[in-house]
């Protein structure tokens, strides 16, 4: 994109819509520094018809699906770790993170590398910035409704190979200072709306799971922001790191025809 402005928010729209309609990047914790642009969000809420999340938190169990958050019957983290490994990495998330695996062991790789994450950046606010978008719509009687749906979003993550998800967590203990820095780095860059560095580090993230996590969501997302968007006013948040790059939402939109610039 060639408007390299800084900015979380962004305006859509077409010759068909009924008017402006919104996309904001959001990060999906509770730490201060995502909540930095809510005020520009909350005005652009009560213009809106309609929030659209990634998915609608409404339609979400009460807790995860005991099929996601554990391991498959029979496997504990130690059988997949070897041993001096795993007591390494519980000694380093015990000190970092105040976790001990052993309390987790039943857990899949992929939920105690997001508890670790969570445990590494505050938790200021009382729920995650999805959420407080969540309960403000509600709060004005908005309709919410999802880009993806929750089954959709679960059934990436389940494609997430148990090998890929037992790396990535020994990777991260083996080099939790740098993942300290980057994680922290990446709260700072959402405080700054740098949403082209977001996407860079989000793409680093991803590393060979791209196509999985990043590019075919991209491109569904924004097909979709765009049939809502045709069919009425709504106000879309999603991953910032979705929004930048040559596979972005934000560049799939523009070449379905729509005007996009900050909004």
């Amino acid at each position: 994109m060639k408007n390299k402005k800084k900015t979380l928010l962004w305006e859509i729209r077409n010759g068909n819509s009924h008017g402006p309609s919104y996309l904001f990047g959001t990060m999906h914790v509770q730490d201060q520094r995502a909540f930095t642009f809510l005020e520009q969000a909350y005005g652009r809420i009560t213009e809106c018809d309609v929030l659209a999340l990634e998915f609608d938190l409404g339609e979400a169990p009460v807790g995860m699906d005991p099929a996601l958050i554990r391991l498959p019957e029979g496997k504990t983290l130690p059988q997949l770790i070897p041993s001096k490994k795993f007591q390494k990495l519980r000694k380093i998330f015990r000190k970092v993170a105040g976790l001990d695996l052993n309390n987790l062991q039943h857990f899949s790789p992929m939920v105690v590398s997001n508890i670790v994450n969570e445990r590494i950046l505050s938790r200021d606010m009382p729920v995650s910035l999805d959420e407080h978008l969540w309960e403000f719509a509600r709060k004005l009687g908005k309709p919410v409704t999802g880009i993806e749906s929750y089954r959709e979003q679960l059934a990436i993550l389940q494609q997430i190979p148990l090998e890929y998800q037992v790396q990535a967590l020994v990777e991260m203990g083996r080099n939790i200072s740098r993942h300290r820095r980057q994680l922290l780095r990446m709260a700072d860059m959402y405080k700054e709306g740098d949403i082209f560095k977001l996407y860079r580090a989000a793409r680093r993230s991803a590393s060979g799971l791209r196509q999985l996590l990043l590019y075919r969501r991209n491109r569904i997302m924004a097909e979709r922001i765009a049939e809502l968007a045709s069919e009425q006013r709504v106000f879309c948040a999603i991953g910032a790191g979705h929004l930048a790059g040559g596979k972005g939402v934000l560049r799939f939109l523009k070449q379905e025809g729509w005007i996009v610039k900050p909004g």
